[in-house]
């Protein structure tokens, strides 16, 4: 019995190691893989991966009145579908959004439908 105890932990470890590398099989923004190819994407990825907050992290691209929206969320935010950007990297103000234009993105980030492409985390 002691003998299994040593293969059966590394097993175990080895099964619950969870990779953190950046990459997608997407294209948008004009380029393919935005995860890697968009180098301000890219960086806010790494910098969640440095501070421990990759596994909490979701980056999803939607399109919204015919142009593509990054939506950033971790799990520990108190707005979902707050944090987004354009694909230049300019964060997208919802604020000046028309209410009848937040209804509707509101709805698309809540849309469980596949109406959207999570990037990040990654499948």
């Amino acid at each position: 019995m002691k003998k299994l105890v040593l293969p059966v932990l590394i097993v175990c470890s080895l099964l619950s190691c969870k990779d953190n590398t950046v990459s997608s099989n997407v294209s948008a923004c004009g380029v393919n893989d935005p995860i890697r190819n968009l180098p301000w994407l890219k960086n806010l990825i790494e910098k969640a991966i440095d501070d421990k907050e990759a596994n909490m992290l979701t980056v999803t691209l939607l399109e919204f009145k015919g142009r593509p929206i990054l939506n950033y969320s971790t799990l520990y935010m108190s707005c979902y579908g707050c944090i987004n950007y354009e694909c230049d990297g300019s964060r997208v103000d919802i604020s000046k959004f028309p209410e009848q234009e937040l209804k509707e993105f509101q709805a698309l980030i809540n849309d469980t439908s596949g109406k959207k492409t999570i990037l990040w985390p990654e499948k």
